[in-house]
């Protein structure tokens, strides 16, 4: 059993029927249609006529869908037939059908439906015949066929296009049989009207986080369709879509989501619902610190480990002079960056995927040069007994910590400590070192050694021993 209803789709079933019949609820799912426009391959102006001497013969052409639409719904047939002039006397009377063209070739192959009754207009305008009730659905190439119901002098003359292009899609039903249309017979004029199903509407802009309020949300949807545009489900505009199938809403968001769905109505009904497009407008930038290293850190490394910690909803990268950075689950970041000798600018920029962004930096000066020591003295070894001085003096950068020591012969075990104090030495000027050391009492040494020591603020550090020795108390 096939059930078949205006505005829904027919459905099949098979059934038993016993011998107190049957009662059974069919449900049929609702089908929405827009008008699809006309189809066909005449000229519009007729230069001939034609009927069949018997009745049960037809015409039909062949229609194609347009490109991009692969079902429809047959919704009226229309015909051109020739004045009352002739035949003479002539008739209304005529049947339409519809046939798919899975037949050889492309011919004609199962008819879909008819044969349903119509009336001729023989006035010389068109005949519309309204097929809607009859539900007719193709999906594809399709045949609108027209049936002489009646002997020639009593049925109306189908008007033929003989003067403009051959669409080569007439085709002749005769005797059962259906064959192409002789080509001195031109196009019959014979054209249908289609209804194609309301598509579900799709919202075609791609969600995005975005630091920008205005978007407009674009999307396709069927001719004549309402579409209502909800965010967050309110209704924020509604538009009635054109022939293009597009439509657009202008939109100013809200911070946070904004999540986007349109819905379809035809005549006050509900059609179709797209799936959701979600939009992020995060207008705040991240929030950015730097734990490691401090501004005014001085080193003697030529390497920075540059530590923080960032925070953001929608956090995309974080650089660090340009080069990414691991960044924790727990928004903590670590990178290493070579420096240069000299001032180097630390430069973290955190960026969300909204593209806000967020910059600090920090200043680190850095050296990696040896400090040298020069004119060293004493240049010769001295004798000196207790009480008296030993000046020691040397050149080097200026701005230095400068110490001396005084190492005593390994046989002089019982002056060890000594040997590890440090004394200081000052600049006297810039860049160069003068320190006093005087012999204390007790003290006898074959061959001490004067050792002086540099650093600077950035940690190098350089040691260098007088060429002179000290003979402390020797004879």
């Amino acid at each position: 059993m096939k059930v078949i209803a205006n505005g829904f789709h027919s459905k099949e079933e098979s059934i038993t029927i016993g011998p107190n019949g049957i009662v059974k609820d069919i449900i049929l799912d609702p089908f929405f249609t827009y008008p699809g426009g006309e189809i066909a391959y005449d000229d519009g102006t007729a230069e001939n006529a034609r009927a069949f001497y018997d009745a049960g013969n037809g015409w039909a052409v062949k229609m194609s869908l347009p490109e991009g639409k692969n079902s429809a719904i047959v919704s009226e047939g229309i015909f051109r037939f020739w004045t009352s002039e002739w035949p003479v006397p002539g008739g209304t009377k005529f049947a339409v059908e519809v046939w798919d063209a899975k037949g050889t070739n492309g011919a004609p192959g199962k008819k879909l439906a008819g044969p349903i009754d119509a009336n001729a207009k023989r006035d010389g305008g068109w005949t519309v015949v309204d097929l809607t009730e009859h539900n007719i659905a193709v999906d594809g190439d399709f045949y609108m066929v027209y049936i002489q119901t009646h002997i020639n002098t009593a049925s109306p003359g189908l008007a033929t296009d003989e003067n403009g292009p051959n669409a080569k899609r007439s085709y002749e039903y005769v005797g059962g049989v259906w064959a192409p249309a002789p080509a001195d017979e031109g196009n019959y004029m014979i054209r249908a009207r289609v209804n194609y199903e309301v598509d579900g509407p799709v919202i075609t802009t791609p969600g995005a986080v975005t630091n920008n309020a205005n978007v407009v949300v674009e999307g396709k949807a069927s001719p004549t369709t309402t579409i209502t545009l909800k965010n967050n489900g309110n209704n924020v505009g509604s538009v009635t879509v054109g022939e293009d199938g597009a439509f657009a809403f202008p939109i100013v968001m809200t911070e946070g989501q904004n999540v986007f769905t349109a819905v379809s109505s035809l005549n006050g009904r509900v059609t179709g619902e797209s799936a959701q497009v979600t939009f992020v407008l995060d207008t705040v930038k991240p929030v950015l610190s730097i734990t490691s290293p401090r501004t005014g850190t001085n080193t003697k490394s030529e390497v920075a480990t540059v530590t923080g910690k960032v925070s953001d909803a929608n956090l995309s990268t974080v650089t660090v002079n340009g080069q990414k950075a691991n960044v924790a689950a727990n928004g903590t970041y670590s990178t290493r960056i070579l420096l240069d000798e000299g001032e180097n600018v630390i430069t973290v920029v955190a960026k969300d995927a909204a593209g806000n962004e967020e910059t600090k930096s920090v200043t680190v000066f850095a050296k990696f040069s040896e400090l040298e020591i020069s004119n060293l003295t004493p240049a010769s070894d001295l004798h000196v007994g207790v009480g008296q001085t030993v000046k020691i003096e040397f050149d080097s950068e200026a701005g230095l910590a400068a110490t001396f020591s005084i190492h005593m012969p390994l046989t002089n075990l019982g002056l060890s400590s000594e040997n590890a104090l440090e004394l200081p030495i000052r600049e006297v000027s810039p860049g160069h070192y003068v320190g006093y050391w005087t012999v204390p009492s007790g003290v006898v040494a074959a061959g001490a050694r004067i050792e002086v020591k540099v650093k600077d603020i950035y940690g190098n550090e350089t040691r260098a021993f007088a060429n002179g020795k000290l003979y402390i108390n020797v004879q």
